[in-house]
């Protein structure tokens, strides 16, 4: 890198650093079951929200099981489900198109980081109408509120549920990049594990990895704060306990919450601290080859 790029790089990840304390970080409205989430529902009373996520958990009993809840409190829903790994900007572009067709007024995305990503991604283009995304990327280029966001992850790893980022991919170009503001944040979060039964093994463990290098390289980077670090070594701490407990057996719900918590705060730790040279290169292979995310973080850590 031109060493005076770099030296300005360096320069704003110390002004952050420094600023971290004051920066409007928050955590979501955390519910650990539908059951909870109701009268969250209730006051969306005869609106229409979209529901965003992908088209093999359009055919589960999780997705059946949130429109039934919809349902009975009176909520309308319209359902994207054709969400891709490595979100793309035709999927947010698509996704958005429905929203505004059945007046939507929140979303709720169900799935993995792509679903969660993706559902975000639509809110900072319904705030922001007239910019495509990537105008939007970087850092704090939406500052206006996005609607209500409600993240339901499927998957534990990567944490999308806390975090201020957006990662999308632009099919054209093959380039991954990333949004990131506060206002991207989820206002709200199912965490259920039951949700995560049905994940088979090899993903519980790429996701389970990469909820792993989140927390490896919050702690290691030179943005973490104390706090960041209690987070990353609980999450380090609950991984290597239980993830090849869920790898070996997917319905031991014991670890398959604990994985969820570990993601949850490894999450609040990177979303504070950053992550590295094992994320760049794997967003790179990700954008370029479509390899799935905790997949290369898993084979690029040891070698980083």
């Amino acid at each position: 890198m031109n060493p005076i790029k770099k030296g300005a790089c360096r320069l704003v990840q110390h002004a952050f650093h420094i600023a971290i304390p004051f920066l409007p970080y928050h955590d979501p409205v955390c519910f650990s079951c539908l059951e909870e989430a109701r009268p969250l529902f209730r006051t969306w009373e005869n609106k229409t929200v979209l529901v965003v996520t992908d088209p093999f958990l359009a055919k589960t009993f999780m997705i059946a099981t949130l429109i039934d809840t919809l349902f009975i409190e009176n909520v309308s829903c319209v359902l994207y489900d054709k969400t891709q790994a490595n979100p793309k900007v035709d999927d947010v572009e698509a996704a958005l198109e429905l929203y505004h067709q059945y007046n939507c007024s929140a979303i709720i995305a169900l799935g993995g980081g792509s679903s969660i990503d993706c559902a975000k991604a639509i809110g900072a283009r319904a705030a922001f109408p007239n910019k495509p995304l990537s105008k939007l990327k970087g850092l704090l280029k939406v500052y206006k509120p996005i609607p209500p966001l409600v993240a339901i992850p499927t998957t534990a790893g990567t944490g999308s549920e806390v975090t201020l980022a957006a990662v999308i991919t632009d099919e054209k170009t093959h380039h991954k990049y990333t949004i990131n503001s506060f206002t991207l944040i989820p206002k709200y979060a199912i965490l259920d594990a039951e949700f995560t039964r049905t994940l088979p093994p090899s993903l519980s463990a790429t996701t389970g990895m990469d909820a792993l290098c989140h927390a490896v390289e919050a702690y290691i980077g030179h943005s973490n704060t104390k706090k960041t670090r209690q987070y990353a070594k609980e999450a380090v701490r609950l991984i290597v306990q239980n993830i090849e407990r869920v790898y070996e057996d997917g319905n031991d719900m014991e670890a398959r919450s604990n994985m969820l918590h570990a993601s949850f705060l490894a999450g609040k730790a990177f979303t504070r601290a950053y992550v590295g040279y094992i994320h760049a290169i794997a967003h790179a292979l990700g954008g370029q080859y479509n390899i799935p995310h905790g997949l290369a973080n898993a084979i690029i850590m040891p070698y980083m």
